[in-house]
Formats: structure tokens, sequence, C-alpha cells
């Protein structure tokens, strides 16, 4: 009977022991990472902006992050705001006319109805109104539910921009 007591003691022992010994070690499963990821870097997405070359006075693509909250209201909004402030690239400029403001941006199916301030047409030559259309047709049109741009000035349908006018290619 000793010896059953004796066992029975060692055994509880053992699983005590073990108890309070799985209760102490911390075993770490969670992953932390050496340097934390913000919010923001997580939204950010590529969008295409044409600017005109200063050289070769050709459209070219200027590629910028930005955060998509700032895409969710209104796109064509912002999109056109950015091609207003002009390219970063050094080598670009806008084609837009200084001073053009942008009234109001209406999406009708397939067509962005723009409404831009009279400056829009300060055109100093042929290429330059050309390139200032372009400039904003195709960088709204590199969303796909827009297929072609209408231009208003001041509100006003004006002959020589009363086409809708359909992305380059």
């Amino acid at each position: 009977m000793k010896k059953k007591i004796g066992i029975v003691i060692i055994l509880m022992s053992i699983v005590i022991l073990g108890f309070v010994v799985y209760k102490n070690i911390s075993i770490e499963t969670e992953y932390t990472p050496e340097l934390e990821i913000e919010d923001t870097e997580y939204r950010n997405t590529a969008i295409s902006l044409y600017f005109q070359d200063k050289e070769s006075k050709t459209l070219q693509v200027e590629t910028k992050l930005i955060d998509s909250k700032e895409l969710l209201k209104n796109p064509y909004i912002k999109l056109i705001s950015l091609l207003l402030e002009g390219p970063d690239n050094q080598n670009f400029e806008s084609p837009i006319p200084s001073g053009t403001r942008l009234i109001s941006v209406v999406q009708d199916g397939d067509v962005l109805v723009v409404d831009l301030s009279s400056e829009f047409l300060n055109f100093e030559t042929p290429e330059a109104k050309s390139n200032s259309i372009y400039s904003i047709v195709n960088t709204v049109t590199e969303l796909n539910e827009i297929s072609k741009v209408k231009f208003l000035i001041d509100s006003n349908e004006i002959d020589d921009l009363n086409n809708e006018f359909a992305r380059e290619k």
C-alpha cells in the first residue's frame, strides 16, 4: 500500500510540475515585423497623367502614386486637378494654358463633360490646343467607364470644342 501511495505521489508531482512548467513557458507565435507598414501605403494606387515633353512637344505619361481614397468620391475632379497642378518631372510641362480653372465635371454614360474656365482657350498654337485637349482626354479615359470627353467653357458649348473627343491611339 505504501508503494502505491508513493507512486501516486510521484505521478501527481510529475503532473503538477509539468503543468507549472507549461504555464511558465512563453511560446511566441505572433510575427512582429521589423518595419511597420502604414495604412496609407496599402492604399496607394498608380495613376497616369499626360503632360507635354518640353523639347518634343509630344504628350508623355507621368505616373504618380496617390492615396486611392482621394479617387473614391469623384476621380475625374482629382485627375484633372492634378493635371492643372502640373508635372513632377522637370522635363515635362502642362499643355493646359495657365490660369485655367476646373468649374465642374459630370459623367453622362461613357462621356465625361468637363467645364473649364475661359483661360483654357488661350492656346498659343494649334499643336498646343490639341495637346491641351488630349492631355485631359487621355488622362480621364484611363478609367474604364469613360471613352469620350466633351468640353464646355464657362458652362457654354464652344463651336471649336463642340465635338466629343475620344482617346488618341
